[in-house]
């Protein structure tokens, strides 16, 4: 057997034999999939929540708030008397989408003259914004040239010199927020966050496993409490990735000149707070790992679906109910809200508290599993130094 068959063949027994290999390389692959797979199992963007301004209260308008909820790519969830009001509920997004028909919309029609429908559309999101501007033109132009005319005709509403006059309904719509539909606005800022996070995860992740493969980790247990460690691991990547957040934003800021309206004060104190809970939640995997192969594999099962599962892109209402809850238990699902938020949509921390709070208690949640851990790992050690004694 020559030296490269040797190889070759110890190289594809060992691809078999290590389990954190296999598993990177066989298991982890077809996870990815399957959850992307069910992640876009919808195949498009459904449910939009839609709020309704009916000025005209005609059969016509009727219809058109029948044809919209038909349509499953959006979902009335109110109906408002101003057009004032429906903004108020996109700008605190809790409407992705207004349907504003203006009054006399019908007796326009029947009488020829100018009419249009508008929609305005939050674009935050551009999943959203694209799928709700395609949708809603098909839906108004279906009701202004089909069935609902028909019927109306048939029930004698129009007579012949309507019928005559019949010009149809305009379309408009307005975006919101990003209404050049530019991609940097749009995805840059999410895969920063994304790029950031990685880095975060795989330096602390390996902070603790390095003193664990270098034999140091034993007496730095015994020499120091658990906050002590903790705190010393901690700080100075927390520095750090401040530091990175601080250079990254305002390079696309500033350098790339990405358009934005909120403080950049706000920016670093929910940045600040993401970073924590990364790191917190790292420190856990530290702990849990026997080595940095270990504790890379499992920061990364973690870090690598985050960006597809954070809503940011795909939107949770078009997700299986259990994958949006995976999605909404990762930090950066609430650190790319509150970007959206406050650069995209120039809102104050007041939209963002909730983001602030979950990322605070999921701080709190990986610092508490560490310390189980650390408890754990000192009792073992106590027991062993006992039973050596005893010995």
């Amino acid at each position: 057997m020559s030296n490269f068959s040797r190889l070759f063949w110890t190289e594809w027994q060992n691809l078999f034999t290590n389990k954190t290999i296999r598993n990177i390389i066989f298991i982890v692959p077809l996870m990815y999939l399957t959850l992307f797979g069910f992640l876009y199992s919808e195949k498009k963007v459904m449910h939009i929540p839609t709020v309704m301004v009916d000025a005209d209260q005609t059969e016509l308008s009727r219809e058109l708030y029948r044809a919209f909820e038909v349509d499953q790519t959006f979902q009335i969830t109110s109906i408002v008397g101003t057009e004032e009001e429906a903004m108020r509920l996109i700008d605190q997004g809790q409407a992705n989408v207004a349907l504003i028909i203006p009054a006399e919309l019908e007796k326009n029609v029947k009488a020829g003259r100018e009419a249009e429908v508008l929609t305005v559309i939050d674009g935050s999101n551009m999943m959203i914004s694209n799928t709700a501007v395609r949708t809603a033109s098909t839906v108004v132009k279906t009701v202004s040239a089909g069935a609902t005319l028909k019927k109306l005709e048939a029930k004698g509403g129009w007579g012949e010199e309507g019928k005559n006059l019949y010009t149809g309904i305009d379309y408009r719509y307005r975006v919101l927020y990003n209404p050049t539909f530019s991609y940097m606005s749009f995805m840059v800022f999410g895969l920063a966050g994304t790029v950031l996070q990685q880095v975060l995860f795989l330096g602390i992740a390996i902070s603790v496993t390095q003193q664990k493969e270098a034999g140091t980790w034993r007496s730095t247990m015994e020499k120091n409490s658990f906050w002590s460690i903790a705190i010393s691991k901690l700080l100075p990547y927390f520095l750090a990735g401040t530091l990175n957040m601080f250079i990254g934003f305002t390079l696309l800021l500033k350098v790339f000149g990405i358009p934005y309206y909120g403080s950049t004060v706000n920016l670093m104190l929910i940045a600040s707070a993401f970073n924590l809970a990364v790191l917190s939640i790292g420190f856990a995997i530290s702990f849990f790992s026997k080595d940095q192969l270990q504790a890379t594999q499992t920061a990364m099962l973690i870090a690598v679906p985050s960006f597809m599962l954070s809503g940011f892109t795909w939107p949770f209402m078009s997700m299986p109910a259990g994958v949006a809850a995976i999605g909404k238990s990762l930090p950066l699902t609430y650190f790319l809200h509150g970007t959206r938020e406050i650069l995209t949509k120039g809102h104050g921390l007041s939209q963002v508290t909730s983001d602030l709070l979950i990322l605070c208690f999921m701080s709190a949640l990986g610092l508490f599993a560490a310390y189980m851990f650390y408890l754990v790992q000192t009792r073992k050690k106590t027991e062993k130094v006992g039973e050596s004694a005893t010995v």
